[in-house]
């Protein structure tokens, strides 16, 4: 058998990159093993639930029966494998994907999409006592092929069991010429590395391999800096940070007073905030019924730097999300409202039953929010 080589000229050039990817996509639909570049290295991508293919990526790999890891297009994809994601996890692939990291995870037993879980041995083929390898490559030939492939897809390095990690086609061609149906050919890879592997079990992280992130990066990318922004800082937005904390800290099982130390910052902030003001007595009466402790707030005006050094900013209004984007342009992206249903109305002037209903409502919204990652 020979190798085709498909050669895309340049990352850059937009036509021959959807080219070559179509083309991956075609072959790997029909059975093929396609060889094709991450930014790390060069991998064999199989589709999963093709039986004879992955026969045949197994006895090419010397594996007859340790999962490889699913590549996927888009980070959202990871919820196709996996129902509840540790808080941990979230935070990681946020920082991470797309990019050179493995993350490994528990699925609880079963694929979280219901249309995976139809195909026999499907759970069997890409877990290891029910624990998943996931990667999203920051590569654009590798995420358009992936798109286009409905089906789960795996991935192994291109080279046989212990052989160096090939960084280029010609690598791939020397190793596997023959072997593989299909090589798109991307250049050299543009890390001299693989890609970190990082096992994420609860609220504990481990890196398994080193790669292009060493310990201490994945420590930072484990972590969370949370903003909350409301209008005077004496309200809604230490009510949700309090709040906030509380339920992390709970989901980490450490005390709030040790969230930093395990990476977590949670602030708030006001767009027109008098600095050092105390949180109403009624807010801070309010967040207490959710095991927050806003007693010592002191408050705080929302500026550039605060808004770009937070991961995620919630804000409690249209109005303050417009404005948070207006100060900080290039974080907008990170910038959400607290409550997907909408606005939250300031209850400043309200009587007790106000704010505590108001406290509600963030509390609402922030399970909302962890439940689907954003926060």
């Amino acid at each position: 058998m020979s190798t085709r080589v498909i050669t895309v000229g340049s990352r850059d050039d937009v036509d021959s990159v959807r080219a070559a990817a179509a083309e991956g996509a075609e072959a790997l639909r029909a059975g093929k093993l396609v060889g094709f570049a991450t930014e790390t290295v060069y991998g064999i991508a199989a589709l999963a639930t093709d039986a004879a293919t992955m026969a045949r990526l197994r006895k090419l790999k010397s594996r007859p029966k340790d999962p490889f890891s699913v590549h996927m297009a888009s980070p959202a994809e990871v919820r196709r494998y996996v129902d509840h994601i540790p808080l941990r996890a979230n935070w990681l692939m946020s920082h991470a994907w797309p990019g050179p990291v493995t993350v490994l995870m528990e699925t609880g037993g079963e694929l979280a999409d219901a249309s995976l879980r139809t195909h026999k041995g499907l759970l069997e083929a890409l877990t290891l006592d029910g624990v998943i390898g996931l990667r999203c490559p920051d590569e654009p030939v590798a995420r358009a092929m992936l798109a286009d492939v409905d089906g789960p897809v795996v991935a192994p390095s291109a080279n046989p069991a212990g052989g160096p990690s090939p960084r280029t086609g010609e690598d791939v061609m020397a190793a596997l010429g023959g072997l593989i149906d299909v090589l798109i050919d991307s250049g050299p890879t543009r890390h001299g590395k693989d890609s970190t592997i990082v096992r994420v079990d609860g609220n504990d992280w481990e890196v398994l391999r080193e790669g292009v992130y060493d310990d201490r990066i994945i420590a930072k990318m484990a972590g969370r800096r949370i903003g909350f922004v409301c209008t005077g800082n004496t309200c809604r937005s230490p009510m949700a940070a309090g709040i906030a904390r509380t339920k992390i800290a709970e989901r980490l099982g450490c005390d709030v007073g040790q969230m930093k130390d395990r990476g977590v910052e949670i602030v708030s902030a006001g767009l027109f905030a008098h600095p050092a003001s105390c949180a109403t007595p009624e807010a801070v009466s309010a967040a207490k019924r959710f095991g927050a402790d806003i007693a010592s707030h002191a408050s705080r005006k929302a500026t550039p730097e605060l808004i770009k050094s937070c991961d995620v900013v919630f804000c409690m209004t249209e109005f303050h999300r417009a404005e948070v984007r207006r100060l900080a342009a290039e974080a907008a992206s990170r910038v959400h409202l607290l409550d997907v249903r909408g606005d939250l109305p300031d209850p400043v002037g309200g009587g007790a039953d106000i704010y505590d209903r108001t406290a509600e409502n963030v509390a609402q919204a922030i399970d909302r929010r962890i439940a689907e990652g954003t926060l």
